[in-house]
């Protein structure tokens, strides 16, 4: 029987190593994932179902997202997520104060319609919008707001009387004593808020829509640069092929068609607020 020398076989399997190492060292090594906190409790919404969807297009980066468990009121939670203590992600509107502060993805989620406003009303005056055809007419009545809101500076700034709660809550309250007129909603999330008030003095208006030019984005801390890019890149993706107006009507379709804002007087008011170069939708 022929045999190989112990020598020249140890040989043989060390320069067969060495062929194949550049093959294996040229196969990427697989990324870690990355974990991308978002502000507030475990929940699954639109908002999150939305990160979801964006954050699982095949990229440089494997991306999990969980929530931060951190309550804190927005602007709190705007500035931890800045000094990265927390919460990498979270959503608001557009202006120009916040786009100097953080890095927002230009990408409208909600496709303008945050700035489509239907009211709130009193049973009692189930008409009190009713010919209601300008902003001077709308002037004569109180809307009410909470403070904090940039909504109350935008309806302030087209001359509206606003009255404002530092309690969400209370703005029915306001609305049920009469202290109020009525109060406008996103047409979003009006129906949703109603419900879950029961509020049995409250319905909503069925002559007007006011609307205002608004965009609302995700936004990442100012040097948050790679996310920024994965986050912007998966939305225009899901913008491609469907997956984002899809999840959109899914949570939102319903509700609009409810509401038949085709048939509504329109009010149109201005958003001193939102940057010049911003889109809408």
């Amino acid at each position: 029987m022929f045999r190989i020398p112990l020598t020249q076989f140890a040989a043989a399997c060390l320069w067969s190593c060495m062929l194949l190492t550049p093959a294996v060292a040229m196969a990427a090594p697989k990324s870690a994932v990355q974990t991308v906190y978002y502000g507030g409790n475990q929940r699954q919404d639109y908002y999150v179902e939305l990160l979801q969807l964006a954050l699982s297009y095949p990229g440089n980066h494997d991306y999990q997202l969980k929530a931060s468990d951190l309550n804190l009121p927005k602007q709190r939670a705007f500035d931890l997520m800045n000094a990265h203590g927390g919460i990498d992600v979270l959503f608001g509107s557009v202006s120009e104060e916040r786009l100097r502060q953080y890095r927002g993805i230009p990408f409208s989620i909600l496709k303008g319609y945050n700035g489509w406003r239907v009211a709130l009303i009193h049973r009692q005056t189930p008409d009190i919008l009713r010919g209601i055809h300008s902003k001077q007419h709308l002037s004569r009545l109180t809307v009410g707001q909470f403070l904090t809101w940039s909504d109350t500076q935008i309806l302030r700034r087209n001359g509206l009387k606003v009255d404002t709660s530092t309690d969400g809550n209370g703005l029915y309250g306001m609305l049920e004593r009469g202290r109020i007129d009525y109060f406008p909603l996103s047409v979003l999330e009006v129906a949703y808020e109603l419900s879950i008030h029961q509020n049995p003095q409250l319905m909503i208006d069925p002559q007007l829509l006011i609307i205002y030019p608004t965009a609302t984005w995700f936004y990442v801390a100012k040097d948050n640069t790679a996310l920024a890019d994965a986050l912007l890149q998966g939305l225009q993706q899901a913008e491609q092929d469907g997956s984002f107006d899809k999840l959109f009507q899914r949570y939102f379709g319903d509700a609009l068609q409810r509401l038949q804002l085709e048939k509504r007087t329109r009010i149109m008011l201005e958003n001193p607020l939102l940057p010049a170069q911003v889109k809408v939708q």
